[in-house]
Formats: C-alpha cells, structure tokens, sequence
C-alpha cells in the first residue's frame, strides 16, 4: 500500500503542468512566415489580403447594383477556398492630437488657443469612448502544404487582387 503523500504530489506536478505559462510561440499555430505567407504547424500556408473599404451608401442606386453585378460576375469563377475577417479598433487620431498641440503652441490669440484645446478634447473623447471605429478587412486564402504550394498561393493572391482591383476597389 503506498503512502497518501504520493497522491499528492501526484496531484502537483498535474497542477504544475495544466497551469505552467505558454509562450506566445507554443500558442499560436504559426511555424513561419517568408513572402507574405503563413506557414503554419498543422500544414498549411496562408495569405492574407487587405482590402480597402468601400461605402455603398456613398453609390446611387444603379452604381450599387452594377458594382454588385461585377462583383459576382468577378468571384464566382474563384475555386479556391477563402474566409473574410473583418477587424474593427479605435481610430488612431494621435496625429490630428499632434497638429492641433503644435497650432496652440504657435498660436498668439487667446480665443484661438481654446478652440484648439476644445477640438482635442473632443477628439480624446472620441478615441476613448470607442464611439469612432475603424474597420479593416481582410481576405484569407489557404492551401494545404505540398511541393510548389506557395507559388500557387501567390498565383491565387494576384488573381484575386485583380479581380478586386476590376471592380474598383483596391486590395494587398
């Protein structure tokens, strides 16, 4: 019969184990990243494309169904397989911040020196609050890892990029 005192420690080196800290490196699935791609443990490559916001509020009704038109007709001829991400953060105002310190600092009038001071408010404000958000988007692409896999990556990337450039809208 063992002794109880066995058990327990046991019971500690699990506890040490399940609560040991992992680095950033052991948690993600990234192996490596060369030209543009993500290599990633499990044998996969990855490529993500930004692409820039279009505001179909700013389109008339005929613009808005002749871009949707085109967009069809562009993507659905792609085979391969893709996900969107949308990424949403707070709007980075700290060069406008920058500005508006270096007019006050310049600035003779007293009436002048408080408007300023009350426009960075405002945008401090703003930034804090979380009310102005930035929206970037993205088009990820994979293929499974195998012999000349990051060529036809790429080749798919330019592909789709063109195609997004033929409707307008500007991608990388």
């Amino acid at each position: 019969m063992k002794a109880p005192f066995t058990f327990k420690k046991k019971d500690e080196e699990k506890e040490k184990k399940l609560n040991r800290q992992i680095t950033a490196n052991e948690f993600v699935n990234i192996k490596d990243i060369k030209n543009e791609i993500v290599y990633t443990k499990d044998g996969h490559l990855f490529l993500y494309i930004k692409i820039q916001p279009l505001s179909r509020d700013l389109l008339s009704k005929k613009e808005d169904k002749l871009i949707g038109k085109q967009f069809t007709s562009e993507f659905s001829a792609i085979k391969c397989q893709y996900k969107f991400l949308s990424v949403s953060r707070p709007v980075d105002v700290s060069f406008m911040l920058d500005n508006f310190q270096r007019m006050k600092v310049d600035a003779t009038e007293r009436k002048r020196k408080e408007i300023l001071t009350q426009k960075m408010r405002e945008l401090n404000r703003f930034t804090f609050s979380g009310d102005v958000l930035e929206h970037q988007f993205f088009m990820i692409v994979w293929v499974k890892e195998k012999k000349g896999a990051d060529v036809e990556l790429l080749k798919q990337g330019n592909d789709i990029i063109s195609r997004f450039s033929s409707c307008g809208v500007s991608a990388t």
